[in-house]
């Protein structure tokens, strides 16, 4: 077949033949190929890899070991300002010196990681770092984290490792390998929880921490010295900064082991020290206290100072024990003299009387109801005739033609509260006649349409009998009968009257026509009822036992709350007022007579003449928190929301709660501070090993805002805070104490200066209690005692008799314990007959002027006088005790002193004295030279047992560049804090109150307000406050 004969059907085909041969030849190459001979392995090279990988992976244990004990001892918190500080982040500044530590560390030790097999050495390394740029990288290498359990181990992840095996120089295998080891180094945990020691030593009276420990121990110790002071011991500072400098180290210790589970043993010896010493200080300053309560407290004081606290052996200066209260007790706040001027006013005003007579009557309806019986009312009449008239105007008159009695009749509703006293029924007849009065072409005319019509009428009486808001409208079944009590008449005499007033109007005749032409006015008319004469002078002794048990009438709020105006006693009162109301007024179920009735209905308004009294000092609260506010404001004292935050603090409960608040089983820590106990005093030295210069570890700073007598407060808040008083004027009470105290020192320890002064106000304390006596007089005259001949000031004197002293008799009118002398002398010397009610009265009057007159200007002493004298007692009782006078001479002088009167009376406008209260604003700084934490590491590494952390500000060095000398990476800063906090002490009314009394109302320590060495070798890097000393801005603000 030729190339061009290809048969039809062949084209496209293959021979088979041609395709047997590709497939032959195909096979054979692929054949060949597999067949093809490998490489031969080394063993060598690959054992001596996966060997050093195992060295390297040791190697690095070892490394992070040794980087976290590196670490922990020179820690880094600031990085320095160079360009290796710039590798750090401030704000993880210790984990990232960790990391580079790591990879050094691991770069060192993997350079003597080397092993041989059969000819072939293998070794590992790291890429080397000497410049920041390089070192930023090896960071990015290194990761750090807690891990294990109990989170106090270290996970270390490490990348890019090199390992490289070689036979004679020549390289044979390379890898990159990662590491991730955990290893038993708690550098992490350590930090972390010595950070956490640090937060809590900064954290203020809202969290747990220094601030709460710090406020509840100043809290027990002012609270416990303030009560001493008002039962007499002769305590000058009831808050000084040795209890702060107590108080803070307790705090201190409290925290270490709630933190740590450990306190530093050296620091509790300390602090057990010094409480010993200051709890023997507190006793011999008081010269032998002569009364039991008062060595009652100090015995118990020293005792709980020499006891161990709950919190593992840390000392406290107080723990319980004492008879004083703690701030959370109750005080028992009454409605008092409100209840006494309510019932003044109330008698003055007529309201006795007024609401008997009152009750005595009935308000009377006259109600009527009609019902058409023939006839109606006429149609419009229509124009005259004729012409186009125009309507103006029309009329309708009615008269009554006949009225007749009916049977039945419609029916009438007696209104709520109305019951029925006459009904009568009557047909009545009408006349109606329509007039229109039309208008045409200016004329005028009229014309007229009448009809008549017939109505039924029904005319119902009613009456509401004893009307009154005042008491509960339960039925009177006897009501009008004659009975009841003293056989009065009740309201028998009203029907009577009611048909006579019926008779009056015209009778039931033309009532019923009156309603027929529907102009019968259904209007109330009183009544009045007759009562008895006996029945006021039995209402008023009725009233006298009410008004003592509204006068009674209490509620509880915490001490504490009512010295930070948190309480609200009047609401309150009111509140509980409104509730016995129904107990109060006392009203039965049913009455038996009207009497009864005017008795419950006069209690129930003195009752709420009461209320609107008490509810007037609640609503004028906000004032008073405001005025307190301002007060404290003007001398730079802690606002109201510090002060309650600090009194809330005070509850925090102090016993632990374990090591990291529940992270699990705690390390077992030491802990080492230098000084172990922050003092007050300057350190050396030759005293601390760590103080490189003369320093002062703790500084101090307390106020007391209300010190003596309560001068530090503005006119403007005085004047809102004690009616009636501003820093012009002092209450009586207040004076007679300052007279007090000058006398007692004048006795033992002549001073010409006090004697002048205490001349001066004497002269001003007599006049004030003069004024007092006329205003008394005045009193018994109003009350109507004797006669226009009576000499009542002569009475007022005969009662006063058995005070002669003058600040004697100005401290008995302040408590008005003058008030009953003075009656029983008006009743022994004036004519008449003394009832239960006259004697009630004049008492009354006299104890409710006394309130007005104390209250007044004229029961005012000069502020001044008062101020200046008890600055001058001061000065000299201090200079006496100096000089060493002889023990009852200072006894007594030390007696004078419980006398000046301190602290701010806190008394809503009009009513009793409530509390006295005095607040202290403390501010304590301090800083460790040295704090160490150390830890037990668990690593098989001989020596190397343990892991101590160390906080002494000193910097942290490493040669970086391998140039042999080392540059700093930062610094570790020292464990500094600042804790602030206020404390609120409330004492009873009356007294000499509570506060500093020495002169002193703000106390700072030696190195304040920052404390650490001097000079300073590095800037104060403690948190920053505003002080303010007299509100004016100290120290540039900065802390």
């Amino acid at each position: 077949m030729s190339r061009n004969g290809f048969e039809l059907g062949t084209r496209g085909r293959v021979p088979f033949a041609l395709v047997g041969v590709l497939l032959v030849l195909s096979s054979a190459l692929f054949a060949s190929a597999v067949d093809r001979p490998q490489p031969t392995p080394e063993p060598a090279v690959d054992l001596a890899v996966e060997r050093t990988t195992a060295d390297a992976r040791a190697a690095v244990r070892t490394a992070v070991a040794e980087a976290g004990v590196a670490a922990a001892s020179d820690p880094v918190l600031t990085p320095a300002s160079n360009r290796w500080g710039a590798l750090l982040d401030s704000d993880t500044a210790f984990r990232d010196v960790l990391k580079l530590r790591i990879y050094l560390a691991a770069q060192e030790r993997l350079r003597t990681v080397v092993r041989t097999h059969r000819g072939v050495r293998a070794n590992a390394s790291l890429a080397p770092a000497r410049t920041p740029e390089a070192l930023r990288a090896a960071m990015d290498r290194v990761n750090v984290e807690r891990a294990g359990p109990e989170r106090t181990k270290l996970r270390v992840d490490l990348s890019n490792v090199t390992v490289e095996a070689a036979r004679e120089g020549r390289t044979v295998g390379t890898e990159d390998v990662s590491f991730s080891v955990v290893v038993p180094t708690p550098v992490l945990a350590v930090h972390e929880r010595v950070e956490t020691f640090q937060e809590r030593l900064e954290r203020g009276v809202s969290k747990p921490g220094l601030g709460q420990r710090l406020t509840a121990r100043l809290y027990a110790v002012a609270w416990a010295r303030g009560y001493a002071q008002y039962g007499g011991a002769p305590i000058e500072n009831v808050v000084a900064n040795r209890h702060v400098e107590l108080t803070t180290n307790g705090g201190i210790l409290d925290e270490q082991r709630s933190v740590f589970g450990a306190s530093d043993p050296d620091g509790r010896d300390a602090l057990e020290t010094a409480v010993a010493r200051v709890g023997l200080q507190e006793v011999l300053a008081t010269h032998g206290p002569s009364k039991d309560s008062t060595a009652t407290l100090l015995r118990q004081g020293i005792r709980a100072a020499g006891g161990p606290s709950e919190s593992a052996g840390v000392p406290r200066l107080t723990s319980g024990g004492t008879d004083a209260p703690p701030p959370n007790e109750t005080v028992t706040v009454s409605v008092g003299r409100s209840a006494d001027r309510a019932f003044r006013a109330f008698v003055r005003d007529g309201a006795i009387n007024g609401t008997i007579d009152a009750v005595y009557g009935a308000e009377i309806r006259t109600l009527a109801a009609t019902e058409r019986v023939t006839g109606g009312t006429p149609d419009r009449p229509g124009p005259p005739a004729g012409d186009d008239w125009q309507f103006r105007v029309e009329t309708t008159d009615t008269d009554v033609v006949d009225v007749s009695n009916a049977t039945g009749g419609p029916t009438v509703s007696d209104p709520s509260g109305y019951h029925r006293l006459e009904t009568y029924s009557r047909t009545v007849r009408l006349r109606h006649e329509r007039r229109a009065i039309w208008h045409h072409n200016g004329s005028l005319d009229a014309t007229t349409r009448t009809t008549t019509e017939t109505k039924r009428v029904r005319v119902a009486v009613v009456g509401r009998h004893a009307p009154t808001p005042h008491a509960p409208d339960h039925p009177i079944p006897s009501v009008h009968e004659r009975g009841g009590r003293f056989g009065g008449p009740n309201l028998a005499d009203v029907p009577p009257k009611v048909r006579e007033a019926g008779e009056f109007a015209g009778g039931s005749d033309a009532l019923a026509g009156r309603a027929a032409r529907g102009t019968l006015s259904e209007t109330s008319t009183r009544i009045d009822g007759e009562w008895p004469g006996e029945l006021p002078q039995w209402i008023y002794r009725d009233l006298i036992e009410l008004r003592r048990s509204v006068r009674g009438a209490s509620v509880s709020v915490a001490r504490g709350r009512m010295g930070t105006y948190e309480a609200t006693p009047a609401a309150k009162l009111v509140r509980q007022l409104r509730e016995r109301r129904s107990e109060l007024v006392d009203a039965p179920a049913t009455y038996d007579s009207v009497a009864a009735k005017a008795r419950a209905a006069v209690r129930g308004r003195y009752l709420a003449s009461v209320i609107d009294r008490v509810e007037r000092r609640a609503e004028q609260r906000s004032d008073r928190e405001s005025a307190f506010e301002s007060a404290i404001g003007a001398v730079g004292g802690p606002s109201l929301s510090r002060l309650r935050s600090s009194y809330d603090a005070r509850r925090a409960d102090e016993r632990d709660a374990g090591p990291g608040g529940g992270e699990g089983p705690p390390l077992e820590y030491s802990v080492d501070g230098a000084p172990p106990y922050l003092t007050l005093a300057k350190v050396t030295p030759g005293q601390v090993t760590a103080v490189d210069n003369e320093t002062h570890p703790l500084t101090a700073r307390n106020v007391n805002y209300f010190s003596i007598p309560y001068a530090d407060a503005t006119d403007v808040a005085l004047s809102a805070l004690l009616p009636g008083e501003t820093s012009r004027q002092r209450r009586l009470s207040t004076a007679a104490r300052a007279l007090r105290a000058a006398n007692r020192t004048l006795e033992y320890r002549p001073n010409a200066t006090v004697r002048e002064r205490r001349d001066r106000l004497l002269t001003e304390l007599n006049d004030t209690v003069e004024e007092v006596e006329a205003d008394l007089a005045d009193e018994l005259e109003t009350a109507g005692v004797g006669n226009a001949s009576t000499d009542h000031e002569a009475l007022v004197e005969a009662g006063l008799g058995r005070w002669s002293a003058l600040d004697a008799r100005a401290l008995a009118m302040a408590n008005g314990s003058v008030v009953d002398p003075i009656v029983a002398a008006a009743v022994r010397r004036t004519a008449g007959e003394w009832t239960t009610r006259r004697r009630d009265w004049v008492r009354l009057q006299l104890r409710t002027g006394l309130y007005d007159a104390l209250e007044s200007k004229r029961g005012k002493v000069s502020g001044p006088a008062v101020t200046t004298l008890t600055a001058g007692v001061k000065d000299a009782v201090g200079e006496a005790v100096r000089s060493k006078v002889s023990a009852v001479a200072a006894e007594r002088l030390n007696e004078s002193v419980t006398e000046i009167p301190a602290g701010l009376p806190v008394a809503p406008p009009f009513t009793n004295w409530w509390v006295t209260t005095n607040v202290w604003s403390v501010t304590v700084r301090g800083q460790y030279a040295r704090f160490a934490v150390e830890v037990p590491r668990r690593t098989p590494a001989v020596g190397d047992a343990s892991l101590q952390y160390v906080r002494d500000g000193g910097n942290a060095t490493l040669d970086l560049d391998g140039d042999g000398r080392e540059e700093v990476l930062g610094r570790s800063s020292k464990v500094t804090f600042t804790s602030r906090t206020a404390v609120a002490v409330v004492v009873p009314p009356g007294g000499t109150g509570v506060g500093d009394v020495d002169g002193n109302s703000i106390e700072q320590s030696k190195g304040w307000p920052k404390p650490g060495p001097n000079p300073r070798e590095r800037p104060w890097t403690g948190e920053t406050y505003p002080l303010s000393i007299n509100g004016s801005e100290a120290d540039g603000g900065s802390g």
